[in-house]
């Protein structure tokens, strides 16, 4: 009987044993501190609690005899030593020495050995696992629990009195080899699954630091989760701002946003893209905002779920994308328009015409327009002369044909009007009103002349050849209109130069007057004395495009501004050669600067290849240019002129006509 109540009483103090060791893994989860403590003082604290759990499983041991008994310290304090450190266990094996040390009996040394060398052996745990193969966890807890133990029962064979420590190590080995290391490997697992369990929840904790702390950054997007039933989940800072700014609301979580919006258009739209992706569908759109003008919104939109992929709620992110939607308008603009007149450009043309090949836009009228006389202002005043026709025609398309008309640029001088549910009699009046206009305008002193063509789809027909209908149409205007205008365009230039430069127009008559006596000389015909009578006239037309600071500069000219100047034949053969009527003589004002000799400007071709007129009026213009009085020098004497003419003969001047000059001209009074 004495025996059973000893084994119950043995029993109990291991089960006691038992439960207070496991109070280790409950305390690791209940201060929530794992073997990283950072502080000094939270480690002491945490061995001393250790320490004082040992304490307890001491006071219930199982007792062999007085002085000598055992207990569950050798699993506690391995395994803080495994788990918590030097600090933390040197703490823990403070009271439990103590305590043995002030108990004494046979047994004292053993006692004290044990508590120390199992701490510390649990302390080189993991420098001995490093040579051990990898092993599953279970397995290395019961390993070190079984090791442990056997170093307890050499400690009883060691530092208990011989033979005694034996009978000791014998009589205990059943529970130290077979009990303590089961309980040494389930509490280590609790303890690491604990620890991973708070390095798990520290990691979670940072990341959500990290995470709100992302979106809360951010003053640039609104970031916000919604449940089912339209309430906060979630929000970053800016929303939160936001909402403060434009409705007066601290929002909170589990707030109903959509009874915050005012505007119910904006509700609307929010309500339906929450629940289009509450339905499960990720998606983005761009969003005029309704509250605030011109400003754009980009939201996206995503469905939230839980760990049971059960959906919860959606997310919204939400940015001002203002900006950017007016520069993307801005390059939109830009590509459908011509830079310099502002009006629609080819490209805008060609998908327009698509589509308004509808039949709920017809009749639709095409209208094209071509400038007559564009190069040759451009030739005569200069491109920027030309931009100002452009613009000013452009103008004034855009005066007569407005109202949901297209007006395109499509070509250097040319121009496409579109005109949806428009017929031919209303675009024809519209052509005839732009006509007029157009007409009193003046550039440079220019008159302004377009060609304009007209045609009418009402049916089936090509569009194709509905525009080449239009071209087609321009053209046999411009036949009519160009001739004209191209005569009255080189007049207008001509006279422009002499209202400039009255010089020039007394220098053309005296000019005139000598190669008409040369020609006569060379009997030459009626029509070719008219011919040399007009290039005397025209000869320096190129001149208009000089500008009046070089053409009068009182010294003499620089190398850059003489090539300027050497630039007029050039101009005044761009300026005739674009007409018909002058086309005939726009070589001999090209070639009217050439040497016979070859050393000439601007092509350099010498002797018979130098046009006969031109060689007239090369030895007329060189005459009456050395006896005018010039800002730069004084005029020659009429015999110094002739000096110089019979000097350059055969090489400036083709020595025959230089000669005939010389022959008719020995008196300056017959030069009258």
């Amino acid at each position: 009987m004495d025996a059973i109540l000893r084994f119950i009483d043995t029993f109990r103090d291991l089960i006691i044993n038992a439960i207070l060791v496991f109070g280790l893994g409950f305390l690791y989860a209940a201060t929530n501190i794992g073997q990283n403590i950072s502080k000094t003082f939270k480690k002491i604290i945490i061995g001393l609690a250790i320490g004082g759990i040992t304490f307890m499983i001491m006071l219930f041991p199982w007792r062999l005899e007085a002085g000598l008994f055992f207990d569950t310290r050798s699993i506690m304090l391995s395994v803080t030593g495994y788990f918590f450190g030097p600090l933390t266990t040197l703490s823990a094996v403070v009271i439990p020495l103590i305590y043995r040390i002030s108990i004494g009996g046979s047994g004292v040394y053993a006692g004290i050995a044990t508590i120390l060398i199992t701490a510390l052996f649990g302390l080189s745990w993991h420098h001995i696992r490093k040579v051990l193969p990898k092993m599953n966890s279970f397995i290395e807890f019961y390993l070190f629990g079984v090791i442990v133990h056997l170093i307890t029962l050499l400690i009883f064979i060691i530092f208990i009195e011989w033979p005694r420590g034996f009978e000791v190590a014998k009589l205990t080995a059943i529970p130290y080899l077979g009990l303590f290391p089961i309980v040494t490997m389930f509490l280590a697992k609790v303890v690491e699954n604990q620890s991973n369990r708070l390095i798990s929840h520290q990691k979670i904790l940072n990341q959500q630091i990290l995470l709100q702390a992302s979106i809360d950054s951010t003053r640039a997007m609104e970031v916000y989760a919604i449940d089912l039933d339209f309430c906060y989940l979630s929000f970053n800072e800016f929303h939160k701002f936001s909402m403060k700014k434009f409705y007066k609301t601290d929002i909170k979580k589990g707030m109903n946003y959509l009874e915050i919006i005012e505007n119910d258009d904006m509700r609307e739209r929010l309500k339906k893209n929450i629940i289009k992706a509450s339905l499960g569908e990720s998606f983005t759109t761009d969003v005029l905002l309704e509250i605030e003008e011109e400003k754009y919104l980009e939201e996206q939109y995503a469905p939230i779920y839980n760990h049971e992929s059960k959906m919860i709620g959606v997310t919204i992110f939400s940015q001002d994308i203002s900006e950017r939607k007016k520069y993307e308008q801005s390059i939109l603009y830009l590509s459908y328009r011509d830079p310099l007149t502002n009006l629609y450009n080819r490209r805008y043309f060609v998908e327009e015409l698509q589509k308004l090949d509808r039949a709920k836009y017809y009749p639709l009228s095409i209208v094209t327009a071509d400038i007559n006389g564009l190069k040759i202002m451009n030739d005569a005043f200069g491109h920027e002369a030309g931009d100002t026709l452009l613009c000013t025609i452009s103008d004034d398309l855009v005066k007569v044909f407005r109202h949901d008309h297209r007006i395109a640029r499509i070509g250097g001088d040319e121009f496409v009007i579109l005109l949806p549910n428009t017929d031919r009699d209303q675009a024809a009046k519209l052509i005839d009103k732009a006509k007029e206009s157009i007409e009193k305008k003046l550039v440079h002193g220019m008159s302004i002349s377009v060609s304009f063509g007209l045609s009418t789809k009402a049916d089936n027909e090509p569009i194709n050849d509905i525009i080449k209908y239009a071209e087609d149409d321009m053209y046999s205007h411009k036949l009519f209109e160009v001739s004209s205008h191209r005569n009255e365009t080189i007049k207008t230039i001509l006279n422009t130069l002499h209202e400039k430069n009255p010089r020039e127009e007394n220098h053309s008559k005296r000019v005139s007057i000598i190669c008409k006596k040369i020609g006569h000389a060379l009997n030459m015909s009626r029509e070719e004395l008219k011919l040399l009578e007009a290039i005397s006239n025209l000869h320096d037309i190129g001149k208009i495009a000089i500008d009046d600071a070089i053409l009068n500069k009182p010294g003499k000219l620089d190398d850059r501004e003489w090539e300027i100047i050497k630039k007029h034949p050039e101009i005044g053969y761009r300026i005739l050669a674009s007409s018909p009527e002058y086309s005939e003589i726009a070589l001999d004002i090209l070639s009217h600067h050439e040497r016979y000799d070859g050393k000439g400007y601007p092509r350099g071709i010498k002797g018979e290849d130098i046009p006969i007129r031109a060689r007239i009026i090369t030895v007329a213009d060189s005459y009456d240019a050395m006896v005018s009085e010039r800002p730069y020098r004084k005029p020659l004497t009429h015999e110094e002129a002739i000096e110089e003419i019979k000097r350059y003969l055969g090489t400036q001047f083709d020595p025959h006509i230089g000669q005939l000059f010389i022959d008719l001209f020995q008196n300056p009074e017959e030069l009258t």
